[in-house]
């Protein structure tokens, strides 16, 4: 049995007079009413959501069938032959493929009772189907168990329940779509920001690595850590938007061509901002070069001003900056590097965010040098399930 199917029993039994032996009860409270099988469905129902998977799903679903209905079994017949046969309880000798066969002669009929099928595993059965694109199926319930025999009041317990698993298959289905569709889109974007300049090639998916591992240094949850992976990933986006002679430039900007670079912070939040899956990440796009001394961009915000996310971004940012060649330098030594962090600790960088980095500094180059793949698939699929 399942979780759900024993939490609802230990809370729900139905009382005697609710289940007669001889016949159907014209008398038992349907979904519409109140009483125990109407708190089945509700609570059902509200665990009908697009990240769930269909089979957990589906389980949870023939869970409140059987007690709703208290019968030996209930089935889940998926319409599409690549996707199984769900079954909650158990019937001796009756095998989960066994439960198609009940319903293949059926096929063109929306609801089945039968009272004698004639099976000797088997003394009642009722079933009903449904489509709603592309999933649909059968739900059997079998074998009451105070033996009694199924009517009409059992397909309108049924009907519910078997209206909210296709709609959850439909949905996951779509919420599936959007996933890749998402993740599609940082795909895209991270890959347009490497075209920009081959030199910082793998810049933001190094950022983000790098800036998970110190978030986890610091004990941040896996949340705060999936946010800072794609704040990671997305923080230069802005540079799509700027012009590629400045870019590129291997001698000392002007004025105004810095004044351009660091334009690309706000740029990136204006390319994210619609993206409403993805606003709560542009605090760390727009404040990571900012300052703990005040002297940063855009806002020239100082100390806790600042969000932690981009503080970490800031950290982890100059870290990779300056463990890579660029056309204007050669790579700096890790002794090189953390002299520049201890000058600037406290004064440009969270000085805890420095300690952090330097307490995972053994791990910072293998992490530079994996690929972009599951984990962001992992922080879509988070990113997705927020309101």
């Amino acid at each position: 049995m399942s979780s759900y199917a024993q939490d609802v029993d230990h809370d729900n039994k139905p009382s005697a007079s609710a289940r007669h032996p001889a016949e159907p009860s014209s008398s038992r409270t349907t979904p519409s009413g109140p009483g125990f099988d109407g708190a089945i469905l509700a609570r059902l129902i509200r665990r009908l959501r697009v990240s769930e998977s269909p089979e957990r799903f589906q389980t949870l679903a023939l869970g409140a069938a059987r007690s709703m209905l208290d019968v030996a079994a209930a089935a889940w017949v998926p319409s599409q032959y690549q996707e199984k046969t769900i079954v909650a309880g158990e019937v001796d000798g009756l095998a989960h493929h066994d439960f198609s066969s009940f319903v293949t002669p059926a096929a063109d009929r929306l609801t089945l009772i039968d009272n004698q099928p004639g099976n000797p595993l088997v003394a009642r059965l009722a079933a009903v189907a449904a489509e709603h694109q592309g999933a649909g199926g059968w739900l059997i319930v079998v074998n009451p168990r105070n033996g009694r025999a199924f009517g009409r009041d059992d397909i309108a317990l049924l009907e519910p329940i078997v209206a909210a698993i296709v709609t959850q298959h439909a949905n996951a289905r779509l919420y599936a779509d959007l996933k890749e569709l998402l993740f599609g889109v940082i795909r895209a974007l991270t890959s347009a920001i490497d075209a920009k300049d081959p030199y910082t090639s793998g810049h933001s998916e190094r950022v983000a690595r790098i800036a998970v591992r110190i978030g986890e240094q610091l004990g941040l949850t896996p949340n705060q850590r999936g946010d800072l992976y794609l704040m990671g990933l997305l923080h230069d986006v802005g540079k799509i938007g700027i012009d590629d002679n400045v870019l590129k430039k291997t001698g000392p900007l002007t004025p105004d061509e810095y004044r351009l670079i660091q334009s690309h912070v706000v740029i990136g939040v204006r390319i994210l901002e619609d993206l409403k899956k993805l606003r709560h990440l542009l605090p760390g796009v727009r404040h990571h070069h900012e300052s703990l001394d005040g002297t940063g961009y855009p806002d020239k915000l100082s100390g806790s001003s600042i969000p932690f996310e981009a503080r970490i971004l800031a950290v982890a940012d100059a870290f990779d900056a300056m463990s890579s060649t660029r056309p204007y330098r050669r790579k700096l030594s890790f002794s090189q590097i953390s002299e520049i962090f201890l000058k600037g600790s406290g004064v440009q960088w969270d000085s805890k965010v420095v300690d952090a980095l330097m307490a995972c500094r053994s791990d910072l180059e293998l992490i530079r040098q994996k690929g972009l793949g599951e984990s962001l698939q992992v922080v879509v699929n988070d990113t997705l399930g927020r309101a």
